[in-house]
């Protein structure tokens, strides 16, 4: 199955905004109820990805390993 670029597109949204949330956690800006939110979808999502990915549900796809890197924000 043939997947168009909007699944990777997704991802690599998923991975700036925990980028900049991050960036914000490490400037010790308080993080809002939006961002700790954001960061659940975001790392909802790149999970999910990369499990579908490994169980070949995404056979015909070459995802970037920026989204199976770990990212823990605090």
């Amino acid at each position: 199955m043939v997947q168009d670029n909007w699944l990777e597109d997704v991802g690599n949204i998923c991975v700036s905004t925990l980028d900049r949330l991050n960036a914000k956690s490490e400037r010790g800006l308080k993080m809002t109820h939006q961002d700790k939110t954001s960061r659940d979808i975001c790392l909802a999502y790149l999970f999910l990805l990369s499990v579908c990915d490994s169980e070949g549900f995404l056979k015909e796809t070459n995802l970037n390993n920026t989204f199976k890197r770990n990212v823990t924000l605090h």
